[in-house]
């Protein structure tokens, strides 16, 4: 028998080019997914943990940790959505996952300040020992976090290089002054 001619262009409805591989796909290994997580609780109970303080004498330190703990987790909260949802097909990920380093040494490094901070200058309630604690627990997983991603791929703090910049189009002067050899004649 003789093949068909023409073949087919198109997916049948109902089928995906992309497969995914599970909940959380190939883009995210088991060990980031678990800190991903444990930022996300950790940051909320110590939000929640630091929203039920009623008093304080120097609330300076407060508000900072307050701040830290919620970005924390509402960051911590988007990247694990656009990990685990559709919306990583929408997205480029090499770039994304760059920005999530990023993101999670960034956010480590200040929540860690904002828990020191607090320590310093919290008043003596229990509930602002525990909102510490977890604080300094989202902490760790960030920093945790983005020390696995940096060993796993020392590419993340490299630009990218088009090639050899220095025969490029960009390097070239705009305006090539006449060689000698066409001056002289």
């Amino acid at each position: 028998m003789s093949e068909p001619v023409y073949h087919q262009t198109t997916v049948p409805a109902g089928q995906d080019e992309k497969k995914t591989t599970g909940l959380c796909g190939s883009d995210l290994a088991k060990p980031i997914l678990a800190l991903k997580v444990a930022q996300t609780l950790f940051s909320l109970i110590a939000f929640i943990c630091e929203e039920i303080i009623e008093h304080c004498e120097s609330c300076g330190g407060l508000y900072f940790f307050e701040f830290m703990s919620c970005s924390a987790f509402l960051l911590s909260l988007l990247v694990i959505i656009v990990y685990l949802t559709p919306l990583r097909n929408r997205v480029n990920i090499e770039s994304f996952k760059k920005m999530d380093f990023y993101i999670s040494a960034a956010v480590g490094v200040f929540f860690l300040i904002a828990s020191i901070v607090f320590v310093a200058t919290k008043d003596p309630h229990s509930i602002g020992d525990v909102a510490v604690a977890f604080g300094f627990l989202a902490s760790l997983c960030f920093l945790g976090e983005a020390g696995l991603k940096f060993r796993q791929d020392r590419s993340l703090l490299k630009k990218k290089s088009p090639g050899n910049a220095a025969n490029g189009p960009e390097n070239a002067p705009l305006n090539q002054p006449p060689s000698t050899a066409t001056a002289n004649a």
